[in-house]
């Protein structure tokens, strides 16, 4: 069995890699496209509980490295104070090998004008295991729904790796459950390259909500994200 000096010494290399590799900094899980936060929250009293695995290439989820399976547990709830909404979650690598880091995520929102959302958060605060993990990503994003197409934007300050964040997303209604698709792109390596992503989530009932997105790199190989949702209102 790996001891704890090897196992920070491997996730220390596997960091090394991902951002060499250039991916996001968020490996929280804030409401979200792909690859960016948005300036959506969790509705109200309302909990998602998050099963989520990384597969191919490096991702911001490959806590095992590229090319190894890495599995995830988290949970995300919402509160309204009017005007503002609130979210705030946990997660984690769960397997295999070591659990770790416990990651916190916050984020609070406004809708200064109809159909427009504006949030600050902060994301990859890491609860435990701070010596082998990133350091915290804190953003800003702007939302408008132009009825077509939502549109999305801002901006991330992270150590050695601020990032544009963009994306797109729409919504369409199939077999009477909400079917979203969307693309989402990032700067990554500190503003040398960019990283890409399209993915789709479908409501299977209002309770359920599954999710999928394949990233783009301009180095390594494609990576994909499965995620399961089960939601809850108390």
């Amino acid at each position: 069995m790996m001891n704890k000096a090897a196992g920070v010494r491997a996730r220390l290399v596997m960091l090394g890699v991902v951002l060499a590799a250039g991916v996001p900094g968020v490996r929280a899980t804030p409401t979200g496209l792909n690859n960016i936060p948005t300036a959506d929250t969790v509705p109200h009293r309302t909990v998602a509980l998050q099963a989520f695995s990384s597969f191919g290439g490096a991702n911001q989820f490959a806590a095992n490295g590229p090319g190894r399976h890495s599995f995830w547990l988290g949970m995300k709830t919402g509160w309204e104070f009017k005007p503002f909404s609130f979210e705030w979650g946990l997660d984690s690598p769960v397997a295999p090998g070591d659990a770790g880091a416990l990651q916190y995520q916050a984020k609070v929102n406004v809708s200064p004008w109809e159909g427009g959302r504006f949030a600050v958060g902060v994301a990859n605060v890491a609860l435990t295991d701070q010596d082998r993990w990133s350091e915290p990503f804190t953003y800003a994003m702007i939302a408008h729904d132009f009825g077509v197409v939502r549109v999305h934007g801002g901006y991330g300050l992270q150590q050695n790796g601020n990032s544009a964040l963009f994306g797109v997303d729409r919504t369409w209604k199939v077999a009477g459950r909400d079917l979203n698709l969307n693309a989402d792109l990032v700067q990554v390596r500190d503003g040398d390259a960019w990283l890409p992503s399209v993915g789709a989530k479908y409501a299977l009932s209002k309770h359920v909500v599954l999710e999928s997105w394949v990233n783009f790199p301009d180095r390594g190989a494609v990576s994909f994200i499965a995620k399961a949702n089960l939601i809850f209102t108390f």
